[in-house]
C-alpha cells in the first residue's frame, strides 16, 4: 500500500472517530465509585424516598444544552467498587439515579432497604435541590445540591445538606461532561454522613 492510500485510510479512520465522538447521545454515563464495605450499621433497614424539588428542571444550562440536544433525561449508571469491579446497573431518571446509588452506598454499611413503606421502618428522604451542567469557556461545570433526612414516625429527625461542584475540560464528544458528572456525583453521595444521620435520629 503506497503512502497516498495509507494517508487516505488514516484520514477516513479519523473522520469516523470524530463522527462517533460528536454524535448526539440519548443518555449520559455516570460512574459512581463506592467506598469500602464496613457493615458498621448492619441490622438496620430503611425506606428510601427521593423527591425532586429543583426550581430549574433542566439538566443542561443553555450553552451546554446545545451539545446534548438528543438527551432524553436518562442516565446510565455504573457502580465501581474499590477493587475496580464495575457493574452496569441500567438507565434511570434523575430521582432513580440518586435512589439506586444511595441504596448501593447504604449496602456498604450493611443497611438493607425495602420497597414497602411502613410505620415501623425509618424513612431516608433525599430532596434534590439542584442538578445542572453548564459549559463555561472550555470547561464543563456540574453543580449538585440535596438535603437528606432520616425519620421514623415523624418523631426523630436528622438532616444534612450537601452541596458541591466539579469541573472538567471540554474534550471532543461528551466525555468531559460525563467525567465531571461522575466526579461530583460520587463525591456528593459519599460525602453524606450516614453514621451521623442514624445517631441524630437515635436509630
Amino acid at each position: 500500500m503506497n503512502r497516498y492510500k495509507l494517508w487516505c485510510c488514516a484520514l477516513a479512520g479519523l473522520i469516523a472517530v470524530m463522527g462517533i465522538s460528536c454524535a448526539q447521545k440519548a443518555y449520559l454515563y455516570v460512574d459512581y465509585h463506592l467506598p469500602p464495605v464496613t457493615d458498621s450499621l448492619k441490622g438496620r433497614t430503611v425506606f428510601i424516598d427521593v423527591e425532586d424539588h429543583r426550581e430549574d428542571p433542566a439538566i443542561f444550562a443553555h450553552r451546554a444544552k446545545k451539545a446534548f440536544e438528543d438527551f432524553t433525561g436518562l442516565f446510565s449508571l455504573s457502580l465501581i467498587k474499590p477493587n475496580q469491579k464495575t457493574t452496569l446497573k441500567g438507565a434511570y431518571t434523575l430521582p432513580m439515579l440518586f435512589k439506586t446509588a444511595l441504596t448501593a452506598r447504604l449496602e456498604t454499611f450493611g443497611v438493607e432497604t425495602t420497597e414497602q413503606r411502613s410505620l415501623d421502618t425509618p424513612v431516608l428522604t433525599l430532596t434534590i435541590n439542584m442538578f445542572q451542567i453548564n459549559l463555561v469557556g472550555q470547561k464543563w461545570i456540574a453543580d449538585v445540591s440535596y438535603e437528606a433526612s432520616l425519620t421514623q414516625d415523624n418523631q426523630s429527625v436528622a438532616r444534612e445538606a450537601v452541596t458541591g461542584s466539579a469541573e472538567n475540560l471540554k474534550l471532543l464528544g461528551s466525555g468531559g461532561a460525563e467525567k465531571a458528572i461522575g466526579n461530583i456525583f460520587t463525591d456528593m453521595i459519599n460525602r453524606l454522613d450516614i453514621h451521623q444521620l442514624f445517631r441524630q435520629a437515635n436509630l
